[in-house]
């Protein structure tokens, strides 16, 4: 997933966790209990979006959930077979696995089992597929569940309702949940950022007021990550050099692998002032080459 909608998933899921029950089980009679341990250490350096321990009328289990912008280059089945195998040993009880896809299209084909039966041997996993493109929006807006609000913009329409209209109408609602400034503006920016999936980034900018997108602390932790490795690789080599190696770096943290056409051209822009428009457009860009890569120093 791509790193900026994973962070902003994983926000939204450890603040709100009962708005992620919610999501999951509906109705459904359950208790947060607290995070897990994301950390997997048979598996290096992965991290699963969100585990927690959950308690329902008549057991406990681990709730896992997975959230994807797009489809996932390794099949899903797989990656929740592996996830759900380690949580199983780790914690002994059942575990119960969610896959959320955020992109319209995402998920189509998501089979949301896994299973294989030959010679005596058999295994089966079955996992729920949310597609938030398939939910109702405006029960969510109605309800003004904080953790929930943010997803809203990817969710379905009213008919007869245009893209920018819902859009407006989910900005608004959020804007008016009973929350204190700083943390309303982290869902407004968490908002942002999911919607730059489907929606003109300059038209959330229009409503969503520039300084809350930037200033966000997720945004902020790509940017300083960003900048601090192409410092770190660009010292001895200037100014320009760190830029242009920050730019590279929060395109490798949102997309893997960037083209190698994208990186030369990145390493022939000179200008300061057009390298720092890198940084933010690539915030938001739909995939590496939709950044301004024209060399505009002549």
């Amino acid at each position: 997933m791509a790193q900026q909608y994973d962070s902003a998933a994983k926000y939204v899921m450890l603040e709100h966790p009962q708005a992620l029950a919610k999501l999951v089980f509906g109705d459904q009679e359950v208790e947060m209990l607290g995070a897990r341990n994301t950390e997997q250490r048979i598996f290096a350096e992965r991290r699963n979006d969100s585990t927690h321990k959950v308690q329902f009328p008549d057991r406990r289990a681990i709730l896992h959930t997975e959230v994807q912008a797009y489809d996932s280059t390794t099949p899903m089945l797989f990656r929740v077979a592996a996830y759900h195998g380690y949580l199983l040993s780790e914690y002994k009880m059942p575990v119960y696995c969610c896959v959320i896809y955020l992109h319209p299209n995402a998920g189509r084909t998501d089979p949301s089992h896994y299973e294989y039966e030959w010679n005596g041997c058999k295994y089966l996993i079955q996992y729920k597929v949310i597609r938030l493109i398939e939910i109702e929006g405006q029960p969510i807006l109605d309800a003004q569940d904080p953790g929930l609000l943010p997803f809203t913009p990817l969710m379905k329409r009213r008919e007869g309702m245009s893209a920018n209209r819902w859009l407006d109408e989910c900005i608004d609602a959020t804007k008016s949940v009973p929350l204190d400034a700083p943390r309303r503006d982290v869902l407004l920016s968490v908002l942002g950022i999911f919607g730059s999936l489907v929606y003109d980034y300059e038209y959330i900018k229009q409503r969503i007021p520039e300084g809350i997108m930037l200033e966000s602390p997720l945004v902020q932790h790509y940017i300083q990550e960003a900048k601090t490795q192409g410092i770190e690789q660009g010292i001895e080599q200037g100014e320009t050099r760190a830029k242009q190696a920050a730019v590279l770096k929060l395109l490798r943290l949102r997309f893997d692998p960037v083209p190698e056409s994208v990186t030369e051209k990145i390493a022939l822009i000179q200008s300061r002032s057009h390298l720092d428009s890198l940084l933010e457009q690539a915030l938001t860009a739909q995939k590496p080459d939709d950044i301004d890569l024209e060399n505009h120093d002549s």
